[in-house]
């Protein structure tokens, strides 16, 4: 198949010796976002709208911070703090009834009603990240196209099946994703290609994993290392995704 600009990240990612191809594109779409969101994205007035009321995640908040550039981080925290204090503004009227408020016996108190009120006012600012909806967003696409050259490319399968398959959040995205991209036929074929093949690299990094252990019994200190040493960070990222680094 030709390659399209669609195609160059996915057949890049495969190229690289990893546990898991998406989540080497997750890293390097989170890197591109991040320097969007402190450089171009300052210019366009619906991501400035956006970014006010969705906010950010505590971790994208961390590596924000983390970069040079801190005027472009200073001006959406100003923006975003004033929208976060109108919101809250908007109960006011409930907070000052309260100090009037006198329970009874068999009297209906607005304590419950105004504490839902806040607490759900707090849990809208609290999960929302623009970061995140980007980048999800953008890996949704990116399994739509892997999926396509799985089922259209005979080179890329071929690439598929020699990779370490996929940690188990991205091996869920392309389940999910495979009825919608693929017809009903291929669709099965590729998750009894999927669940085979990450059963064998789960296979694989168990027995690195538990050699790992055995490494640290003394009679078996001449054993070699072989592929372990790094066994436990590699599972991780098997099990749940690649590490996010806040210093990096």
């Amino acid at each position: 198949m030709k390659e399209q600009i669609y195609t160059i990240p996915v057949n890049e990612v495969y190229d690289t010796d990893c546990e898991c191809p998406m989540c080497e594109l997750e890293k390097r779409l989170e890197r591109e976002t991040l320097d969007y969101t402190l450089g171009a994205a300052m210019m366009e007035p619906d991501f400035r709208e956006n970014s006010n009321t969705t906010g950010f995640c505590c971790h994208h908040f961390s590596m924000l911070f983390d970069m040079p550039s801190k005027l472009p981080l200073a001006l959406i925290l100003d923006t975003h703090l004033e929208e976060i204090r109108k919101r809250l503004g908007a109960l006011q009227k409930g907070a000052a009834k309260l100090s009037k408020e006198k329970g009874g016996l068999f009297k209906k108190s607005g304590t419950s009603e105004f504490r839902a009120s806040l607490s759900q006012t707090l849990s809208d600012i609290d999960t929302g990240c623009i970061i995140c909806e980007k980048i999800n967003y953008t890996m949704q696409r990116y399994a739509d196209v892997l999926l396509y050259m799985w089922a259209n490319d005979e080179e890329f399968k071929l690439k598929f099946d020699k990779s370490k398959g996929l940690c188990l959040k991205h091996m869920k995205l392309l389940a999910d994703m495979s009825e919608k991209s693929l017809s009903n036929s291929k669709a099965a074929e590729f998750l009894s290609v999927l669940y085979q093949k990450q059963a064998d690299e789960l296979n694989r990094i168990q027995k690195d994993i538990h050699k790992f252990t055995l490494k640290f019994d003394y009679r078996n200190k001449d054993m070699e290392w072989g592929t372990a040493q790094d066994a436990p960070i590699r599972t991780i990222e098997k099990l749940s995704g690649f590490i996010k680094n806040d210093t990096e």
